[in-house]
């Protein structure tokens, strides 16, 4: 489909305009004279050595797969419920590799590119799909004649003898119907299933705001003054202006390296008060379906009924753990505030000024240049994306005795997403594969995340996907990622290893994911290679020299580790209570009342203003998905992660037995069995919080 020079291709133009948000089209969908690279490419044949992915060009074909997952799935219910004689293979592994689940790649075909497709009608098809398989798991959780099954099989004498692994599955999807509401009278569980539709209707319009937000600020060069020459020159505009987003590679270098406080202002104003459309409106919406959702099961909140099946195991659990912490924490994010408004004081000239909210990352990043050396300009330059992303990859090989192998030719959403296969190192097993798509664009889910696209069954194994917004290469230079992007980097890297690593059939599912306070752990421990000195050498060159990080350079940065850490704490907790308080038992009626709780807990918890009319809630898109009354587990998780790492890895980070001992005994599991008892068998006792406060310099 090539054009001629008298014939001009009449999609060139624009796609070179819209370099990172071109949708690039299926060849029956490309206007005539649509040059080849215009048009996505056909799927290359599908072998052993690709996931088993053909992604759909068109709305016809998502809902096709649609239409055939919800097929499979009246026909596998019918199957389980007219067993006569139930047993593990007619009635539990059936629901163990329900259709609706991620065992299906029909499913990820359908619904993924919601996430990260270039074209808005397929992202919209793309997200219907999604809602149409969450209604399917919400029915197949209220089919009483297949939870008659399930129980007449826990009954028998084969469930009885069945090994730790089988019987955890058959106690999960017990434990999954008992929850649905089977024991409702008929108007309470239409009542319940309505609800539940309704919520996550509520939760895609609230994450499709976040993913379209087009919000495009403008600049005169001097009201960006402290930026980087190169990261303004890709933003300029014809007219002279420079063009901000509130995407991660334009909000984070404002705001914690623009000396003009009204732009950091205007910026911050724009996320928090004016975009993301009626997200405010949706939250409110949302906490009430979820609090009645609570209600009509029985119990006084959605914190209490999500809780119930974490590491926690209730709202109050969360609450000892948190409070004592907080009250050390407090005098320490006090003294940060402090020494960052005498700064601002003593940086302004004004004796009088206060520390407002869109001041807190200049004045920190400043802080950091002051007294500890510490330039985010000047480490950037130490860290190209490019090497960041292949060491970070030898880093995991070795640690966890694994073989990255990429792949060139395959099917794509985007022609920038990278591939690779996944093999153990000593017997070349195949492990899975994971997608790496790094750089932002139009309609690209906009935070990072790991997306678990295909879970282990048979002979299938898993495949992954890593989303992120890193900067990316522009004028032929190389992208050069902050100490924070690193981080970023390693901790969603993290999440694809604890996918891939998790052994056995259904592991990961819906059935057996470990428990939400828990997922963040493995990641977060991995964190920590970030903040050693060998770890440190190994991710560092720099873009012009190739060399490494010099000494005094890597050991300000290891000094400054905990550089505000008390204010940084108190935004963690800030945020995690602000998360039960919604999801509590006295829910926010309104907007209004969302406002009112965030203009209170915000200076209450983190010792920081709420400016009038901000709402981080408008944007806060781990509160309208399964991180619902979970937002806790990240601290949770932190505390865990440092025992992991001070007990088995401080003394030698790059330590590879006890890498595969940590792959064998906490990322292997997956869901499967007690996590705190996977943790006592790593760690050889158990969990503790002291290496987490010894290590955050929390007395």
């Amino acid at each position: 489909m090539s054009s001629s020079k008298a014939d001009p291709c009449p999609c060139c133009e624009e796609r070179q305009l819209r370099a990172g948000a071109w949708q690039f089209l299926p060849a029956g969908l490309a206007p005539p004279g649509a040059c080849e690279a215009c048009v996505l490419p056909p799927a290359p044949p599908l072998t052993d050595d690709l996931p088993p992915f053909v992604w759909p060009r068109t709305t016809a074909a998502i809902d096709a797969l649609a239409s055939g997952v919800e097929a499979e799935f009246e026909a596998t219910m019918a199957a389980v419920a007219a067993v006569d004689a139930p047993t593990f293979a007619t009635v539990i592994e059936p629901l163990m590799n329900a259709p609706h689940f991620k065992t299906n790649k029909a499913v990820c075909e359908a619904k993924f590119l919601q996430h990260c497709s270039t074209n808005g009608i397929l992202r919209e098809a793309a997200d219907g799909a999604g809602t149409r398989f969450a209604k399917l798991k919400a029915r197949g959780r209220t089919l009483k004649d297949v939870h008659a099954k399930v129980r007449a099989f826990k009954a028998t004498a084969e469930c009885a003898a069945l090994g730790a692994y089988e019987a955890h599955f058959v106690d999960s999807i017990l434990g999954q119907f008992e929850r649905s509401g089977l024991g409702l009278d008929a108007a309470r569980q239409a009542e319940l299933a309505a609800c539940r539709e309704a919520d996550a209707a509520v939760c895609a319009r609230y994450k499709k705001n976040l993913a379209e937000d087009d919000t495009k600020l403008f600049f005169a060069a001097e009201e960006l003054a402290g930026l980087d020459e190169g990261w303004l020159k890709a933003r300029t505009q014809a007219d002279g202006n420079v063009l901000v987003t509130l995407k991660y590679p334009d909000l984070i270098p404002v705001l914690q390296s623009c000396a003009v406080a009204a732009t950091r202002r205007r910026v911050s104003a724009a996320r928090e008060v004016e975009a993301y459309g009626d997200n405010l409106d949706l939250v409110a919406e949302g906490i009430q379906l979820r609090k009645r959702i609570g209600a009509l099961l029985g119990y006084e909140s959605w914190a209490a009924l999500a809780t119930e099946t974490r590491m926690s195991g209730s709202p109050a659990n969360i609450d000892a753990f948190v409070g004592p912490l907080a009250a050390r924490v407090a005098a320490g994010a006090r003294a940060d505030l402090d020494a960052l408004r005498d700064l601002k004081r003593s940086d302004t000239g004004d004796a009088t000024c206060e520390l407002e909210a869109s001041d807190v990352s200049f004045y920190s990043a400043l802080r950091l240049k002051n007294d500890y050396g510490v330039d985010h300009e000047a480490v950037k330059q130490y860290f190209p994306l490019d090497h960041v992303v292949e060491t970070t990859m030898r880093i995991y090989q070795e640690l966890l005795g694994l073989v990255f192998t990429e792949i060139f030719a395959f099917d794509t959403w985007h022609p920038s997403v990278r591939l690779f296969k996944v093999e153990d190192a000593a017997t070349r097993e195949k492990m899975g594969f994971f997608y790496l798509d790094l750089f932002p664009r139009d309609g690209k889910y906009g935070h990072a995340a790991i997306f678990h696209l295909l879970k282990r069954w048979k002979t299938q194994v898993p495949v992954d996907c890593m989303l992120c917004n890193l900067p990316e290469p522009a004028d032929g230079k190389p992208a050069l990622l902050r100490h924070s992007n690193c981080v970023t980097f390693f901790h969603e890297f993290g999440h694809i290893m604890h996918g891939l690593c998790a052994v056995g059939d259904g592991n990961a599912t819906t059935l057996a994911k470990c428990p939400r306070d828990f997922v963040e752990a493995p990641s977060q421990m991995l964190e920590n290679w970030c903040w050693t000195k060998e770890g440190l050498t190994r991710l560092s060159k720099h873009v012009d020299t190739g060399a490494t990080l010099p000494d005094d350079l890597l050991e300000n940065m290891l000094r400054a580790k905990n550089a505000g850490v008390g204010a940084a704490m108190a935004r963690q907790i800030y945020l995690g209570r602000l998360d039960l308080a919604i999801h509590g038992a006295d829910v926010p009626a309104d907007a209004a009342a969302l406002q009112a709780l965030v203009d209170r807990l915000r200076p209450e918890i983190s010792l920081v203003d709420n400016p009038p009319g901000a709402n981080m809630l408008r944007s806060f898109g781990h509160l309208m998905n399964q991180y619902s009354a979970a937002y806790y587990g990240y601290l949770w998780a932190e505390v865990l992660s440092a025992d992991m790492f001070a007990t088995r890895f401080e003394a030698n980070p790059f330590d590879a037995a006890a890498g595969r001992r940590y792959r064998d005994l906490v990322l292997a599991p997956g869901g499967v069995g007690k996590i705190a008892d996977h943790l006592a068998t790593f760690l050889g006792r158990a969990p503790s919080q002291a290496a987490f406060l010894e290590s955050r310099g929390i007395n």
